[in-house]
């Protein structure tokens, strides 16, 4: 009887931490979304599973058939935390949402642009070699830094930075793992462009 109590009791126990683990991914998904909604209320653009799974294979797939490569460009704010801090969280979004409309408004329909997360917007050039890429990175750069952005009753200043590369993938690659692989060389660049002081421009 003991050892049935026992046995009961291990079983039991198992269900509770599954269900635990349940609960947590859940809860992690769940805050995945919002903010993926969130980041759609914002600006309108093409979120981060839009951009990796859909746009990015389909001209992954172009690229290859044709022999041009992907020109891949990961810009974001430099210390935006500034605005936040002086002026509000409402403030900071708006500084996001003019910063994806002025970028688009670069760009036009030649590119794809895609509000990737947070402040974090990735920008998609084809075909795209790289000195066209970083070309391309820097004029926005160059732009941005210039640009007065509304935010509340006054407006913000800002400088970006972006992490850059140029790819092909080889014929009968997994297009849309591709896709997250290339956001993290990407993030890894730009992190080294942030380190190093902002308002820069750096190669994966």
């Amino acid at each position: 009887m003991a050892d049935a109590n026992g046995s009961r009791v291990a079983q039991l126990e198992e269900e509770k931490r599954e269900l635990k683990a349940e609960v947590s991914r859940l809860r992690e998904e769940n805050r995945r979304w919002a903010k993926l909604a969130g980041t759609d209320a914002l600006t309108g653009l093409p979120n981060r599973i839009s951009f990796c799974r859909a746009f990015l294979p389909q001209t992954l797939t172009q690229s290859v058939k044709e022999g041009h490569p992907v020109g891949l460009i990961l810009i974001s704010p430099d210390a935006l935390w500034e605005v936040n801090e002086s002026r509000g969280r409402e403030a900071e979004d708006q500084v996001i949402k003019g910063l994806g409309q002025l970028i688009q408004s670069l760009v036009g329909d030649e590119a794809k642009l895609g509000h990737i997360d947070g402040e974090n917007f990735c920008l998609m050039v084809y075909p795209g070699e790289l000195e066209a890429v970083r070309s391309r990175a820097n004029m926005v750069r160059a732009r941005v830094r210039t640009h007065e952005f509304p935010c509340g009753e006054a407006s913000a200043q800002i400088t970006v930075s972006a992490g850059i590369s140029s790819v092909l993938p080889a014929e009968g690659a997994d297009f849309k793992g591709l896709g997250e692989s290339y956001l993290r060389d990407l993030n890894q660049a730009l992190h080294s462009a942030k380190k190093a002081g902002g308002n820069r421009v750096e190669v994966t």
